[in-house]
């Protein structure tokens, strides 16, 4: 399970004093923790992947301020952590594998650009993890055109 990898490479990353590490991979363990207890239930990898996908948009919106103030250290934390986070998401799916879904849902479905609540329906949960959520609507819209 992803869980039992984060806090392997957790504890890894403890023996090797690797602070850092430690802290991003701390406050991840952190959330899983959160979210079974007040659930109560053990987590599932999808549900890992969702904490992980959250802990990333923080973090690039923390790096939008940062690059706006020119604060350098933030940057240099917020690029580790991202570098840190990453590999724990499924294998990320390219722009054009997107498009060719969207395509695909629009022609099947003969859905308008006021259907664009259906599409989103019908296309999240194939992309759930492996792409960037914020560039689907813009795709649509272009494909739509």
């Amino acid at each position: 399970m992803l869980k039992e990898l984060i806090k392997k490479d957790e504890i890894a990353a403890m023996k090797a004093k690797d602070k850092a590490r430690v802290s991003v991979l701390r406050l991840i363990n952190a959330d899983i923790k959160g979210f079974e207890v007040n659930q109560r239930e053990d987590i599932s990898d999808e549900g890992v992947i969702k904490i992980v996908e959250k802990n990333i948009k923080q973090i690039k919106e923390t790096l939008e301020y940062a690059k706006q103030s020119n604060n350098e250290e933030k940057i240099a934390e917020g690029n580790f952590a991202l570098e840190v986070l990453t590999p724990y998401l499924p294998k990320q799916l390219a722009e054009e594998e997107v498009e060719a879904m969207l395509k695909e849902i629009i022609a099947n479905g003969n859905y308008t650009a006021a259907d664009m609540g259906k599409i989103m329906k019908e296309i999240m949960p194939k992309v759930s993890g492996k792409f960037d959520r914020s560039k689907i609507n813009p795709m649509v819209k272009k494909i739509l055109g």
